[in-house]
């Protein structure tokens, strides 16, 4: 694991994960994230409640100082596992960022401060140990290991070695080839219980002090999504009518799951009008499940949800807004 607060690890040699990221919102750290391509980060679905003041940093090795090789990137989509679920053991726990701009790869572009080196844990010591968790966990969240669980899980049960807060979204890596120089991603981080706890003997111990090994979302089990989402390089599009549409979705219907970024700039002397054709999201007084963020500037974000149909909305004097669509684990409307 190469990331910022890792528990038990060692200060990284400059320069030696080119592939980390930070993503940082107004100046702090919150999440890590590595990098696909020039122009597409992998990171932990659970990192993005919100959009809002997030950037990409690629060549962040110290944040005391600003590094010569420094690169910062705004979003410009980003794209949850449609089948993501908060509830542990979090499966699906993965997300794509397409950045605004092209990385430049050349040179050396260090990115972390801390490493740790951890084995592998069995898959099915791997169940059972997030089967003790069960009850244990705040707000009485089950854990609920399945067939298809998409987590894995790396530390050794004695602790010392793990991931912390801050990590989320690094990558798990392992050398691949005899030689070892190539390195691939084995995992994204996702959770555990108790950084650097020991977990071996959880049965014995109350539930309130049990740890588990670090939790990972298995990127080999989902290869086929981050590549068939990586390929498409058309954004969001609009028609002869100026109406915003995701090519990747046919139809007016929306999915569980969905984060979606639309930037909207107007030359001076112009203003923004919005108007919707079709507004169907599920109804709440505060719109905490599915809804649409209208932002422009400093101002106070407006947010709408239900199935009233908006009426038109004149941002005077606003060159730039921003549009972020989200909805939640389950779907209580069309789109």
């Amino acid at each position: 694991v190469s990331s910022l607060r890792v528990v038990g690890g060692t200060e990284a040699m400059y320069g030696s994960h080119p592939w980390l990221v930070s993503l940082q919102n107004r100046g702090s750290h919150f999440c890590g994230g590595s990098i696909l391509s020039d122009c597409w980060i992998m990171t932990a679905a659970h990192c993005f409640t919100s959009l809002s003041g997030v950037r990409v940093l690629v060549g962040e090795f110290d944040q005391r100082v600003h590094d010569e090789e420094e690169q910062v990137f705004l979003v410009k989509s980003v794209s949850v596992h449609e089948k993501y679920n908060p509830a542990l053991p979090m499966n699906y726990d993965i997300a794509l960022i397409e950045l605004n701009q092209r990385i430049q790869m050349g040179g050396r572009l260090p990115m972390v401060l801390r490493e740790v080196h951890l084995d592998l844990v069995d898959r099915a010591k791997c169940k059972y140990v997030l089967q003790t968790l069960k009850g244990s966990m705040m707000n009485q969240r089950l854990v609920r290991p399945q067939p298809s669980m998409t987590v894995l899980c790396a530390g050794p049960e004695t602790g010392g070695s793990d991931a912390c807060q801050g990590d989320s979204g690094g990558p798990l890596v392992c050398p691949a080839g005899s030689e070892g120089h190539r390195w691939v991603a084995l995992g994204v981080t996702s959770w555990g219980k108790g950084c650097g706890r020991s977990w071996g003997n959880n049965s014995s111990r109350p539930p309130s002090k049990r740890g588990s090994p670090g939790i990972f979302t298995d990127v080999r089990l989902l290869l086929p999504w981050i590549k068939g989402l990586c390929s498409v390089r058309d954004g969001p599009v609009s028609d002869i009518n100026g109406v915003i549409k995701n090519p990747r979705l046919h139809g007016d219907r929306y999915d569980n799951n969905r984060l979606c970024l639309w930037s909207i700039s107007v030359p001076p002397g112009y203003s923004i009008l919005l108007e919707f054709d079709l507004f169907d999201l599920e109804n709440d007084s505060y719109c905490r499940y599915d809804r649409l963020t209208v932002s422009v500037g400093s101002h106070r974000p407006v947010i709408f949800c239900g199935s009233v149909l908006p009426g038109p909305v004149l941002l005077n004097n606003s060159h730039n807004a921003t549009l972020l669509f989200s909805s939640d684990v389950s779907r209580a409307g069309s789109g």
